[in-house]
Formats: structure tokens, C-alpha cells, sequence
């Protein structure tokens, strides 16, 4: 029988940190990337990412366990300065597909499709580890921070989570 995980109210503020550290730097180096090329694109990205964030908080955060209270990203309590609280029931009924990812895929893609343009016009190592950061960050980093800690300490995914029910659907088909 496998081992029930310890179920965090409020996550240490270090996962908080860490987090944060890593989805800033994976945004900075593509806003950098960006205005490498035009300054205007990459004031065009940065209101991408901060609309693509307070989607998220509008579509998740809002509705979740964790509103008000330090989730692993800490997004419970910036949800609360900003939005109303949201209808639970919905939450959980929500269904998740690939497609409700490519949204936040895209803050990763743009840069590196834009720093492939760099590269082809003059090689510069600095852009080729900018645009291999969000690579390591989604093949790496998101693995184990979601699958390997967030979700598993987490009340929201225990009562539902309609992205941690998508991965574990995907999980048992690799099965």
C-alpha cells in the first residue's frame, strides 16, 4: 500500500521562492530575447505574460483550495488581493485538455523561436542558453516541482484538480 503524502495548508515559503525564481527567469530571458529584436515586442510579450497569468488566477486560483493561502506557487494569496472568489463546484468540474496548455506554452515558444532567429543571424552563446532555460524548465523543472511535490502535497488535487486529473490520465497511458 502506498503512503498517503502529507497534505500542506499553507506550502513552506521555500517552494514558493523557488518557484517564482524559476517562471521570472524563464520570462526574462524571453523578454530579453524579444528585445533583442524590437523593444516593442517585448512590451507586447510582457502584457502577454501578465495577461496569461491572471488567467490563470481568474480560472484556477480563484476557485481553488489554496484561495487566500500559500499554494506551492503561492498564487492562493495574490488571487485574493486581486480577484473575488470563485465557485469551487466549478473548479472541480472543469475539464482540462492539451489545449488549455498551450497558452502558458507559448510564454516559452515565442522566445525560443525568437532566439532560433538570433542565432541563424549571428551566433551568440548567451541567446542559445536563454532560449535552452525554458526548455530545461519544461522538460525538468515542471516534472518535478508539479509531479514530484506540488501536486502531491496538495488539498485542491486531493479533492479535484482538473490539471493534476489530466496528468494523471496521462501518466497511466504511458502505463
Amino acid at each position: 500500500m502506498k503512503k498517503q503524502s502529507k497534505m500542506f495548508e499553507n506550502f513552506p515559503i521555500w517552494s514558493i521562492i523557488i518557484f517564482n525564481i524559476v517562471s521570472f527567469s524563464v520570462y526574462f530571458a524571453g523578454i530579453y530575447i524579444l528585445y533583442l529584436i524590437m523593444p516593442l515586442i517585448s512590451l507586447l510579450f510582457l502584457v502577454y505574460i501578465i495577461y496569461n497569468e491572471m488567467s490563470v488566477y481568474r480560472h484556477g486560483c480563484a476557485s481553488c483550495y489554496y484561495y487566500g493561502k500559500l499554494c506551492a506557487f503561492g498564487r492562493g494569496k495574490v488571487a485574493k488581493m486581486f480577484m473575488k472568489k470563485g465557485n469551487p463546484k466549478k473548479f472541480s468540474e472543469k475539464g482540462v485538455s492539451m489545449k488549455d496548455f498551450i497558452p502558458s506554452m507559448l510564454v516559452s515558444i515565442i522566445p525560443i523561436l525568437a532566439g532560433i532567429y538570433l542565432l541563424i543571424q549571428s551566433f551568440n552563446l548567451i541567446i542559445l542558453l536563454l532560449i535552452a532555460w525554458p526548455v530545461v524548465v519544461w522538460l525538468f523543472f515542471n516534472p518535478l516541482m508539479y509531479g514530484e511535490y506540488a501536486c502531491i502535497h496538495c488539498k485542491q488535487a486531493r479533492i479535484c484538480c482538473p490539471v493534476c486529473e489530466y496528468f494523471k490520465k496521462k501518466e497511466k497511458k504511458k502505463k
